[in-house]
């Protein structure tokens, strides 16, 4: 059924849970996962710039779960696309040019106001793709771990 996945992750906790999703999604139906991250960047003379100070941890994580999936057989690939527009609308640009049968995103669950001020990716894409859009909430952290375990071990590095 879903035969492409599009992982949209910034390295943050909340993709960490969307990418949970997915596993499930392309386990089940086979299919593949294309991680797609938006590397923003600063404007005006700052362009060259990344907007988030800790861009290039980000990127080495992202890379090290690419990785480690890849070693265990999951087949998944990277996208980066440096911008300056909103990341919502080129993760979407993504899933339309690789025909993506769903986006899988975390989501912090703010306030509309707050994303209203801070910004929603999540909001963003379902208003922007043009496929179906699994938001993962952060709350889903507890209701997937099993009985007895820790977040810790469960990570995905």
């Amino acid at each position: 059924m879903y035969t492409t996945v599009i992982w949209a992750t910034d390295g943050s906790e909340g993709a960490d849970l969307a990418l949970r999703a997915a596993l499930d999604l392309v386990t089940t139906s086979g299919g593949r996962i294309v991680a797609v991250h938006a590397n923003q960047r600063l404007t005006g003379r700052a362009g060259a710039w990344p907007a988030a100070a800790d861009e290039s941890d980000r990127l080495v994580k992202i890379r090290e779960q690419i990785d480690a999936l890849t070693t265990q057989g999951v087949a998944i690939e990277l996208v980066v696309r440096r911008t300056h527009e909103d990341p919502s609308r080129i993760i979407a640009a993504v899933a339309e040019e690789l025909d993506a049968d769903v986006i899988v995103c975390g989501t912090h669950g703010r306030t509309a106001l707050a994303g209203a001020v801070l910004g929603s990716v999540a909001h963003g894409l379902v208003h922007a793709a043009t496929c179906p859009v699994l938001i993962v909430p952060e709350r889903a952290k507890a209701e997937t771990l099993p009985t007895g375990t820790s977040q810790e071990e469960h990570v995905i590095a």
